[in-house]
């Protein structure tokens, strides 16, 4: 992969992973359709020169995002737009972005996609087959996780598959699923957030409001009639699907995200998460954990294991 700048733009070129580009592509889109209804920023792709519409193949071109800084008020909003981009949804658990029927990426890691008729009937399901376990025997296999250490994810798997950490989506995601579901003709799956996917704190990027002249102009102020803060995030770089909202929320804090519970107010101003969604935070942090253990091998591995006896000890 090769990234390089032309002024106000940036192109990103993938020929080692087909489709990943496109599935980026598709993803962008998709997360920026909640901008209309207060959802955070999404980076804007740039049309071709032709002024194709049609999905890229190995390169995507966006705009290139001015660098700012998180500030207090810029972290509370943002939180509050990204509730408004998890609460416009997602048909079920593991949806990939409109337009793909395909897997995915997650960074250089494969990522599965589900078809509605794959669906899981819960989260603790999901998350145990799709987004942890895939990634296991690898681990194993690159010494980052022990023999030892597999038994114990492996334990907790069957206690997401029981159920034992199912929660309800945010008070948002859940009302605007509601209405969709009093329209449906027949019976609709699980209630699923429209995720970034991927939303390490290297995955926001914080511009001067002044510098957007992109957007319209409800997008990033997470409630009707809201104002922009002077900073603004800005999310690039998605492995968008349908999932839970709280592992967006989560992985945030994997890396260190400056202001991290002023995102957590923010959002729950506009959508109160689920009570004890504060021992469930490590929880949603496995998948990004497994996910480095995979690619990287290192200390990850010993990391996710520990989250994972945390959750069956």
């Amino acid at each position: 992969m090769s990234i390089s700048r032309d002024g106000n733009t940036y192109t990103k070129t993938d020929t080692s992973h087909p489709h990943a580009i496109t599935v980026e592509y598709l993803g962008l889109k998709w997360l920026a359709q909640a901008q209309a209804s207060g959802g955070a920023h999404v980076v804007p792709v740039v049309d071709s020169p032709t002024g194709s519409k049609r999905p890229p193949t190995s390169s995507l071109t966006t705009v290139a995002i001015s660098r700012g800084a998180c500030t207090p008020q810029a972290a509370e909003q943002f939180g509050r737009s990204l509730a408004c981009t998890h609460a416009a949804g997602a048909d079920y658990l593991g949806q990939g972005p409109l337009g793909w029927d395909k897997s995915g990426w997650m960074g250089m890691a494969p990522l599965s996609y589900l078809t509605a008729a794959q669906a899981p009937t819960s989260w603790g399901e999901f998350y145990a087959t799709e987004r942890l376990l895939p990634y296991l025997p690898r681990c194993v296999d690159n010494g980052s996780i022990s023999q030892a250490g597999a038994s114990t994810v492996h334990r907790l798997c069957e206690r997401l598959r029981d159920g034992d950490f199912d929660a309800d989506q945010p008070a948002l995601v859940v009302a605007q699923a509601a209405s969709r579901q009093a329209q449906a003709t027949s019976p609709t799956p699980a209630v699923a957030a429209r995720l970034h996917g991927d939303l390490w704190s290297g995955n926001v990027l914080w511009s001067a409001r002044s510098s957007l002249d992109w957007g319209c102009q409800a997008a990033g102020t997470g409630r009707p009639g809201g104002e922009l803060a002077d900073q603004v995030g800005v999310l690039i770089d998605p492995a968008a699907q349908g999932g839970h909202a709280e592992t967006d929320l989560a992985t945030l804090g994997v890396f260190g995200q400056r202001h991290w519970d002023l995102i957590y107010r923010g959002y729950q101003q506009v959508s109160s998460l689920a009570a004890g969604w504060e021992e469930r935070v490590s929880l949603h942090q496995l998948h990004i954990l497994i996910v480095h253990a995979y690619l990287f091998a290192g200390g990850y591995g010993h990391e996710t294991v520990s989250v994972c006896r945390k959750y069956v000890a």
